[in-house]
């Protein structure tokens, strides 16, 4: 039996210029930080070549079918077209979860997909190289399951910790971005993460966006090359150890994402926004998209009680979570 394991992300700058329909054109980059949250597959090889599956997220389970009948059930859409782009014909039973909702704003959806090809490879007993694996799980989520996703999420998943990653054409760089101890504790210690919920799907905020970026009328063009350039901005304060300038570059990312579509923020959104600054935040970003899942709140320690405190007055929780350096893993479990 194996167990995989793939962390979610917290995106500090660039979002959006991962886009295909972006970087085929212009350079993108992104700048972003694998947290201990997961996305989790429980797989048991199988001897009657069928396949079952578990999800409880969703309450779904598929009952023993034949690969030849497998069909789309809400919950398992990912493992059915996964198996099928990997070409695994044997059987299995495949229980499949997340540390966090769907629609979180995290990354969790590319997590999955990323930690599913890792676990296929796995089980088919192959060995590809982590660009590898990071491209295909972003070929099953957008040409196949027609998310109308970026770069991005993947290939943090199956990296895992903070880089910079530079989206061309002809592929993506991963640069590793290296913090001294103190500076990681004192972002450790200043980081806050919130579920704010109510998110819609981001398909439909990125299909904006993409629309928005070829109408000379509107901004948005432009709002994803300062988002770009913003993106090179977190990587040099982050490599000099500077988070001062950090948090005035989230708070400006921030300002320049609500250029990129409407729905981005909404009145929801901008009432915890100016709540959370009015009591001690320095600088705050909602992860993905936009439109709900989480809020990236950046404060003094002596701050988080109040926010946190005013916050859930308004059925906004706060989320624990640490940073790690770690991509997708793969466990063997042999004792049961």
């Amino acid at each position: 039996m194996l167990v995989g394991r793939a962390p979610l992300r917290i995106s500090f700058g660039g979002g959006g210029t991962d886009l295909e329909e972006y970087h085929n054109n212009y350079d993108g980059y992104t700048v972003s930080f694998t947290i201990k949250k997961y996305t989790w597959i429980v797989a048991k090889p199988r001897n009657d070549k069928l396949v079952q599956g578990f999800s409880p997220d969703f309450a779904s389970h598929l009952p023993p079918t034949k690969h030849t009948k497998l069909k789309g059930i809400q919950g398992h859409e990912i493992v059915i077209a996964g198996l099928k782009e990997m070409k695994f014909s044997d059987g299995v039973d495949m229980y499949l979860c997340s540390d966090v909702e769907s629609n979180s704003g995290l990354g969790a959806s590319s997590s999955l997909t990323s930690n599913l090809v890792n676990v296929i490879l796995k089980l088919q007993n192959k060995k590809w190289k982590k660009h590898e694996i990071a491209i295909k799980a972003y070929h099953i989520g957008h040409n196949i399951l027609k998310w109308g996703i970026g770069k991005q999420d993947e290939f943090a998943a199956v990296f895992g910790g903070l880089n910079l990653f530079k989206y061309t054409k002809e592929g993506v760089m991963v640069k590793p971005i290296k913090l001294n101890q103190n500076t990681f504790q004192e972002l450790q210690k200043k980081s806050m993460l919130f579920r704010i919920g109510n998110r819609k799907h981001s398909l439909n905020i990125l299909q904006k966006q993409i629309k928005n970026m070829n109408n000379p009328k509107t901004n948005t063009l432009n709002a994803l090359h300062d988002s770009k350039n913003l993106a090179l901005d977190v990587n040099d304060a982050l490599k000099n150890n500077d988070l001062e300038k950090f948090s005035e570059l989230l708070n400006r990312g921030w300002k320049i994402k609500k250029q990129f579509a409407s729905g981005v923020s909404n009145p929801r959104i901008e009432k915890i926004e100016k709540l959370a600054l009015k009591h001690g935040a320095k600088s705050l970003k909602v992860t993905g998209a936009g439109g709900g899942g989480h809020m990236f709140v950046y404060a003094e320690p002596k701050k988080h009680k109040s926010i946190e405190d005013k916050l859930k007055k308004i059925g906004v929780e706060k989320v624990n979570f640490t940073y790690q350096d770690s991509g997708a893993k793969i466990f063997n479990i042999t004792n049961l």
